[in-house]
């Protein structure tokens, strides 16, 4: 938090999902190696919220390291810990920005003209097939964005009913149209 971390506390994981799910964003989750932490890894990738686990616990218990990694952490940390070992790792697990690897031409094309618009302040708009990477291509653009320190928040639109999609991204005013009976705030 000294060097500039911003933390919130959540109680059990229906909690953090809550706080996920309130568009906040994280760049990490620093999860008690007690809890279960296959069922928050499928939790999220239910929920489709990307982030990063480190586990920790009050133990040296080796067994429980590999466990928590198994079940798909990032990393374990013994707690209490040394400062500076805990603010390397989080440091280390929160800026997990890969470079994106392909071979076909036409991507390398893609690619470079996603490095291109990262800087500028444009909208963006990734279209393709279902399982193309659009999502890891926002990711890539974000990362190298003015806005990478804020929060990236992935929406999957294939999941929401097309009826319902401009409603539920930008809200409407109540009477817009018939069964809009109140004013709802949208996602943007």
């Amino acid at each position: 938090m000294d060097n500039g971390a911003s933390v919130t506390h959540a109680e059990a994981a229906e909690q953090a999902m809550n706080v996920l799910r309130g568009g906040k964003g994280a760049d990490l989750l620093l999860v008690d190696v007690g809890l279960d932490i296959r069922d928050l890894v499928m939790r999220l990738e239910a929920e489709h919220i990307h982030v990063p686990i480190v586990a920790c616990g009050i133990s040296n218990d080796a067994r429980a390291a590999v466990a928590a990694i198994h079940a798909g952490a990032k990393e374990y940390i013994p707690l209490p810990p040394d400062p500076e070992l805990i603010a390397a790792v989080l440091a280390a697990v929160a800026n997990d920005a890969r470079d994106l690897i392909w071979r076909d031409e036409a991507m390398g094309r893609v690619i470079k003209l996603a490095q291109q618009i990262a800087g500028s302040d444009a909208s963006v708009m990734i279209t393709g097939e279902s399982g193309t990477g659009k999502e890891v291509l926002a990711r890539y653009v974000h990362s190298r964005s003015a806005r990478a320190k804020r929060p990236f928040i992935s929406i999957n639109c294939a999941a929401i009913p097309e009826h319902l999609l401009e409603s539920e991204l930008f809200g409407h005013e109540k009477g817009a149209f018939t069964g809009a009976v109140a004013r709802r705030i949208g996602k943007f």
